[in-house]
This record gives C-alpha cells, sequence and structure tokens, in this order.
C-alpha cells in the first residue's frame, strides 16, 4: 500500500462516516420539519414519529462506533505523538460529546407521542438545526487536524492505525 493510499484511507474511511452522519441529522431535521407542518398524510403523525426515532437510535448507534474509533484509536496515537494537540483532541472529544448528549434529548422527545411532541415543535427542530451544523462544522474540524497529523506519521504505522480502527 502507498504512502498516499494509506493517507487517503484512512481520511476516506471518516471522512464517509462523517458524511453518513451529516446525512441521517439531515434527513432527521427534514423529516422533523415535514412532521411539524403537518405534511404527512398517509400515515399517522405517532407513526412518522416513530420512525423518526428508530432513525435516532441508528445515528446514536453509528455515531457512538465512530467516536469510539477515533478515540480509542487515533486520537490516543495523535496525543502520544503530538502532546501539543491535546487542547485540539480534547475540543474534538467534547464535540463528541455534545453531539452525544444532543441526539439523547433527541431521544428522549422522540419517545412522546405526536400531540406532545408537537409542544416542543420549536426546540426540536433548533437542536436538529444545530446538530446539523456542528456535525458538518466537527467534521472540518477533524479534517484540518488529520491532514497535519497524517503527514506526519510514516505509512507503516498509519497501515496499523488503519486496521486498529476497522478493528473497532
Amino acid at each position: 500500500m502507498s504512502d498516499n493510499q494509506t493517507r487517503s484511507d484512512l481520511i476516506d474511511r471518516v471522512h464517509h462516516e462523517h458524511e453518513h452522519l451529516c446525512r441521517l441529522f439531515d434527513d432527521l431535521h427534514e423529516r422533523f420539519e415535514k412532521i411539524a407542518a403537518g405534511e404527512f398524510e398517509d400515515q399517522s403523525r405517532d407513526e412518522i414519529v416513530e420512525m423518526a426515532a428508530e432513525d435516532l437510535a441508528v445515528a446514536l448507534d453509528e455515531m457512538l462506533h465512530h467516536f469510539n474509533q477515533e478515540e480509542e484509536i487515533f486520537f490516543v496515537d495523535i496525543e502520544t505523538r503530538f502532546p501539543e494537540l491535546g487542547a485540539e483532541v480534547a475540543r474534538l472529544v467534547e464535540a463528541h460529546e455534545t453531539m452525544c448528549e444532543r441526539t439523547r434529548w433527541l431521544q428522549q422527545q422522540f419517545k412522546k407521542n405526536a400531540a406532545t411532541l408537537a409542544v416542543n415543535v420549536e426546540p426540536i427542530l433548533e437542536v436538529l438545526r444545530g446538530m446539523k451544523e456542528l456535525v458538518r462544522q466537527h467534521t472540518v474540524e477533524e479534517q484540518k487536524l488529520f491532514d497535519v497529523v497524517l503527514s506526519r506519521i510514516p505509512p507503516a504505522e498509519r497501515i496499523i492505525l488503519l486496521r486498529e480502527m476497522q478493528s473497532i
């Protein structure tokens, strides 16, 4: 595997996962806006809310898996090799925690029936909008960090990192 290929594989893997999370939250936001506007006629609002809750649970599971890969493998390696980047890694971990907290809050909201949910429509939409932006901004910040550190990690060691991340 070439030097550029290994770097690219690591970046591509993380980027793909971030884009997937961005799409999940874009879709959830769009669906909830339709729920709030009463645009669903074929199904009951409770069924639509239940589907959104299921999608949110999938998003949280995928997010936790992705964050575990980064925090247990990649971030540990970065902090060991580049202690001067510790504060930046800490900010990224804090963003992970914020995203998980907000997603759990949304899950609690989506457990309510549609009538109860309608009362909290604006705060829910605001959190969903914020999640879309947070996931996108987080992706940009991680990409910048990864670009810097991967250029400084030897190719053979990048292969090891990629394999460790794939093993989780």
